[in-house]
């Protein structure tokens, strides 16, 4: 059994201290940012995507928690919008420590989200995932989540250039 559980404005502090490496790791790996500016590159999407902090309007931090002892074994971060007439439901991120995973908390986390999105009238929920993520592919699939668009990308320099002419 977990529970969703909102984030303190502490907690969303130490949630950001730990997604903006998460981040700058992921875009470092997929040869997006280079390692000498990814974590300034993280601190500065965050912020635009965040510019009240945890109190940003739409954005829902929570913890998921585990067991009677209501242990940490994750989190996430979704935002709820009503655009065009109809609730904008998104899953932006969701995190299950390592030691927790293959244990179903991220199943059951997603099935929990899913139901508040029903409270809120969404349609549908979306969620954005790398295909080079191939557990939480298989995750998604698994609980029905399917492909609705596609982004695409070419390497131009797989060494990592120096960038733009300038």
């Amino acid at each position: 059994m977990i529970q969703l559980a909102p984030m303190t404005e502490a907690e969303f502090a130490s949630f950001l201290e730990r997604a903006i490496p998460r981040r700058a790791a992921r875009y470092v790996d997929r040869g997006v940012w280079k390692e000498a500016a990814a974590i300034e590159a993280s601190r500065e999407f965050y912020s635009r995507t965040w510019p009240q902090g945890r109190a940003t309007p739409h954005h829902h931090f929570c913890h998921i928690l585990a067991g009677p002892e209501r242990t940490r074994v994750g989190e996430l971060w979704y935002t709820a919008e009503c655009e065009g007439g109809l609730v904008q439901f998104w899953i932006e991120w969701i995190w299950i420590e390592p030691e927790y995973r293959r244990q179903g908390f991220a199943t059951e986390g997603l099935r929990l989200v899913e139901e508040e999105a029903r409270k809120l009238g969404a349609p549908r929920v979306g969620l954005y995932v790398w295909l080079d993520n191939p557990a939480a592919l298989d995750l998604y699939k698994k609980l029905g989540y399917s492909a609705v668009s596609l982004s695409m990308g070419k390497s131009l320099d797989p060494a990592g250039g120096a960038g733009p002419p300038g």
